[in-house]
């Protein structure tokens, strides 16, 4: 589909001319109207004509001869002209889409570039807060049993930071309150591994 925005006015008449050639308005060797007649006719000055004329001539669509007139040589020559205009427009509407993805490509790669610089500062930094990680299994003698991990405050007194536990065969992320811990369950701590020892006796209750 051809875009008018994206043709001069007199191509626009060239090849509004061209399609009534191609529909058998005007037959081959007819002589269409003069300038002026045009010029009323698609409301545009005579020079925009003139030069609509002129291109449809050098297409060979027209002739145009001085003092006697345009007529017109080909419809075949008139429908190749309009199926040229079409190929540039399809040319041009591929190579706007073209720039359309390729901006939103870079935008999108400067969004993943920055993405990824936020992860790996994240990582790095959980990586120097957290140090170790390891399992630990509180057993029946363990003073933790009946209590919250807030209320048994293992973070204070043994410096880790217990991320979840598994209760009753489920995993709780970032336990609340309500949840009192009891024999075989497993805590998932983080800490220096100083701290994990600490844990490790308290939940064997060696503390």
């Amino acid at each position: 589909m051809i875009e008018k925005k994206d043709l001069a006015r007199y191509e626009q008449i060239a090849l509004l001319l061209a399609n009534d050639i191609t529909k058998g308005t005007y037959y081959e060797g007819e002589k269409i109207s003069g300038r002026s007649t045009l010029a009323s006719k698609y409301n545009v000055s005579p020079e925009t004509i003139r030069k609509a004329l002129a291109l449809l001539h050098s297409k060979e669509v027209v002739k145009v001869v001085p003092y006697s007139g345009t007529f017109i040589l080909s419809r075949t020559a008139a429908r190749r002209f309009m199926n040229s205009f079409e190929e540039h427009s399809t040319l041009q509407a591929m190579e706007r889409r073209l720039s359309t993805l390729t901006k939103e490509r870079n935008r999108l790669n400067q969004e993943i570039e920055k993405l990824v610089k936020e992860i790996v500062n994240f990582k790095a930094g959980m990586l120097k807060s957290m140090q170790y990680a390891e399992e630990i299994v509180v057993i029946s003698d363990s003073p933790l049993v009946g209590k919250s991990v807030q209320e048994a405050r293992l973070r204070s007194v043994t410096g880790v930071t217990v991320t979840a536990v598994k209760h009753k065969g489920r995993w709780y992320v970032s336990p609340g309150k309500e949840l009192n811990l009891t024999a075989g369950d497993i805590l998932l701590a983080m800490g220096t591994p100083e701290a994990i020892e600490s844990l490790r006796q308290l939940a064997s209750g060696q503390k």
